[in-house]
């Protein structure tokens, strides 16, 4: 992240300007940076399926619906929280989107979207890890879901810029810790995609994008 994609970075967050961003009248807490990078990531590497955790309001779900339909994809996307009561109704219309109840780092949840996500899809997926911010459950969703994907799949790990990195220094560890701890016990699964990380200069996923290798 650049000086100036940080100093922008404080600004943003700190202003809570990222509370009240909204995605087709739908509330979407990301950096717009981000979202851009997304979409470009999912076309570029031709992935047709998305697998995320903590659904929220559905505003994400939704954008990242929209993509999906839009480029003609065979799959949708797979969005998990263990609640949904700030679900947004726009959001449950979308044809493009499954919604699962559960723990996102549970075992059986694999199962449950394994059920719905062909084992042997014939494209790529982007998983993004944004429920539970604590080192512990980002750490147990990583050792959960790495495994199960598959070379040429997208990993981003959002909100790593908390417990000081550089704001929320009263946080504690969360998920940039989990990362580091994941990466050293698991070398050679995720390559950092430094370039697609650093290209706007600022982002809510630092040192969090990764190709699965």
């Amino acid at each position: 992240m650049t000086p100036e994609g940080q100093q922008y970075l404080e600004w943003f967050y700190g202003t809570h300007v990222w509370k009240d961003l909204h995605y087709r009248g739908v509330r979407t807490l990301k950096l717009p940076l981000d979202m851009w990078n997304y979409q470009e990531i999912i076309f570029e590497n031709n992935l047709h399926w998305v697998l995320e955790t903590g659904t929220r309001h559905g505003g994400s779900a939704l954008f990242f619906a929209d993509l999906l339909a839009a480029g003609d994809r065979e799959g949708s996307v797979v969005t998990i929280d263990v609640t949904h009561d700030a679900l947004d109704p726009v959001a449950t219309t979308h044809s493009h989107i499954r919604f699962l109840l559960g723990d996102s780092a549970a075992d059986d949840m694999v199962e449950q979207v394994a059920a719905i996500i062909p084992p042997k899809r014939r494209h790529g997926l982007l998983l993004m890890l944004d429920s539970d911010h604590t080192a512990s459950h980002v750490f147990k969703e990583l050792t959960v879901w790495v495994p199960w994907l598959k070379p040429g799949d997208y990993l981003v790990v959002e909100d790593t810029i908390v417990n000081g990195h550089p704001v929320r220094p009263d946080f504690g560890p969360g998920p940039m810790e989990a990362i580091i701890e994941y990466l050293a016990a698991n070398p050679g699964r995720l390559q950092a995609d430094t370039a697609r990380e650093s290209k706007f200069g600022c982002t809510f996923a630092k040192h969090g994008y990764f190709r699965v290798i």
